[in-house]
């Protein structure tokens, strides 16, 4: 009788153990099922748009468009003078002032680079067209510049005007006008688009177009019927006092069928 109690007990002790640890294990397995398929969490007030992609294990949260424009308006940038001159040969001379942009104290030195190179080449060359010229040459470089907001961006407008002036009649025989335009918040220049797109609509070129014929037209630079410029894009222009303007160089730009210095235009925005 006792080896049959004894029997009884382990029973009575291996079945709640057995089941003890079913319970156990198929719980586990509904919380391990339940943690896979989970939805990821979500910041309160953050829509999906609002946030991107993790950097460096830091959740990055995508600036307002408000936020942007505060942010560029505090950007500083300072612009330094770089001055030349070149009196070696006394048939053309140079008297060269360059602009060089600096924002928060650092330089764009792409830019600056690209500026000085295309002004000290350009006279070089021409020192060298002109060693057997019948007057007296001096190449003249001058800049003005201007800021602006511009949607959200601080943007810096350098225009470089070039002359060429015969000294013996103290008369301009050349002139041309480069323009840059620099978001201070990418360091970079913009192209016609990137400033008229967002204002004028994708159809910009034709509204430049209108304005353009229209100013040619009225200053009697050509009649209507002989006016065939298309807007290409590529034009120089620069923004002051929060006006467009789109700048022509006459001896190059074809624009007008005669030498007329530079032309520029303003248009509304």
């Amino acid at each position: 009788m006792e080896t049959i109690r004894y029997t009884e007990r382990r029973r009575t002790t291996k079945w709640p153990a057995i089941i003890v640890m079913l319970f156990l294990i198929v719980g586990g397995c509904f919380v391990a099922y339940a943690i896979k398929f989970e939805d990821n969490p979500k910041m309160l007030g953050l829509s999906n748009e609002a946030t991107t992609t993790t950097t460096d294990g830091l959740e990055n949260v995508e600036m307002t468009d408000a936020e942007k424009l505060e942010q560029a308006m505090n950007l500083n940038y300072e612009i330094k003078e770089i001055s030349s001159k070149d009196q070696s040969r006394k048939s053309y001379i140079s008297d060269i002032h360059l602009p060089a942009i600096y924002v928060d104290g650092k330089e764009i030195a792409e830019l600056n680079a690209k500026i000085q190179s295309e002004y000290t080449t350009r006279f070089e060359t021409l020192k060298e067209q002109m060693v057997d010229a019948d007057s007296n040459y001096s190449f003249n470089v001058t800049y003005t510049y201007y800021d602006n907001i511009v949607g959200i961006k601080k943007v810096v407008s350098l225009v470089v005007k070039q002359q060429i002036v015969d000294e013996d009649s103290q008369k301009v025989t050349s002139e041309k006008v480069t323009t840059y335009n620099v978001d201070l918040s990418s360091k970079k220049t913009l192209a016609q688009s990137d400033v008229l797109f967002d204002t004028l609509g994708k159809d910009y070129k034709e509204v430049l177009k209108t304005a353009v014929k229209e100013y040619i037209v009225d200053n009697k630079y050509t009649t209507e019927d002989k006016y065939n410029y298309e807007i290409t894009g590529l034009e120089n222009f620069y923004i002051k006092d929060s006006k467009f303007h789109i700048v022509f160089n006459t001896q190059t730009d074809n624009i007008i069928p005669k030498d007329s210095g530079i032309i520029d235009i303003e248009v509304e925005i």
